[in-house]
């Protein structure tokens, strides 16, 4: 078996055709054909449905699909790591995070970036944290700061930080009238929550089920940051990390109260064990821990903590 005969297979697969499939290769069809007849031979079994309507992978060729992925990507970033091993390390990295993280760190990552090592090209992507896991797994991203999924199969996680979670209101018209806010107090009162797809909401539902309350939910939002211009427009109030108010432009309408006993959010740094961590993606990893470090310890974000982790 080849790596020639993989990135045809992977290409006859996505077209769905072999006609297509020879055109995006550059190898004329007969001799296409005659490799994913090779293929079969050597493997033993049918890899792909021939018809008039085109080709589709059988359950055999969708498992070698996936793998094949893999190993070309693997001899992708193999051959990259040798071409720079000389040379200054660049290249593109992705990151996925939260959208309430990504406003607090995604600028001093670039600006420190761009300092250190200014070829490699960071791609960051937002979304909500139990999509981010399945996001590295399928190698979309990676590294990722993932939010309470620390012992997820495939993954390796570090600890990165942990952050508490504050109640908050309008200040104008706030609907709780105390410093300190627990969560009996929040009985009755109208709330905008995350949706149920963000761990977030999960660490929240969990927090009134032990408090044995039954929250009154007015309305939900997949982002923090929409979350808290419903919020400002008054009538209710949310539970979010204190980082999603950093630079939000709803903050100075808004009264933040800590949450007791208190509740915490915990993020890690991860990334697949499946895949490889090329030599530029180790570096952002590196300045990404760095640039948490310093944005924890600054006034924004002085509630939160990074702790003692040994690293590998």
């Amino acid at each position: 078996m080849e790596l020639r005969q993989l990135r045809y297979f992977v290409a006859v697969v996505e077209c769905g055709s072999l006609s297509r499939a020879s055109s995006l290769v550059h190898i004329v069809q007969p001799a296409l054909s005659q490799q994913m007849g090779q293929l079969e031979q050597e493997l033993g079994v049918q890899l792909l449905h021939r018809s008039v309507r085109g080709v589709k992978p059988t359950l055999a060729g969708q498992a070698l699909y996936r793998h094949a992925q893999q190993v070309l990507k693997l001899a992708d970033q193999t051959r990259d790591a040798v071409r720079h091993s000389t040379e200054e390390v660049g290249g593109p990295v992705k990151l996925g995070l939260p959208s309430s993280l990504a406003l607090a760190l995604v600028g001093p990552l670039i600006a420190a970036l761009e300092d250190r090592f200014p070829r490699i090209g960071l791609e960051v992507y937002e979304s909500p944290s139990s999509y981010l896991a399945a996001h590295l797994i399928n190698q979309q991203v990676d590294l990722s700061i993932l939010v309470d999924d620390i012992t997820l199969p495939g993954i390796h996680a570090e600890a990165l930080m942990e952050e508490r979670l504050y109640f908050v209101q309008p200040r104008t018209s706030p609907v709780v009238e105390a410093e300190e806010v627990e969560l009996p107090m929040l009985a009755g009162v109208p709330l905008m929550l995350t949706t149920h797809a963000t761990t977030l909401r999960h660490i929240v539902d969990r927090a009134f089920a032990e408090a044995g309350v039954t929250p009154v939910v007015k309305a939900q939002a997949s982002s923090i940051q929409t979350l808290l211009l419903m919020v400002a427009q008054g009538g209710a109030g949310t539970i979010v990390p204190r980082s999603a108010l950093a630079w939000h432009s709803a903050a100075d309408l808004l009264q933040v109260n800590l949450i007791t006993p208190l509740l915490v959010r915990r993020a890690t740094l991860a990334y697949s064990r499946l895949g490889y961590l090329s030599p530029a993606a180790s570096c952002v990893r590196e300045v990404l821990r760095e640039v948490v470090e310093a944005v924890v310890a600054s006034d924004t974000w002085s509630i939160a903590s990074t702790p003692a982790v040994r690293r590998p």
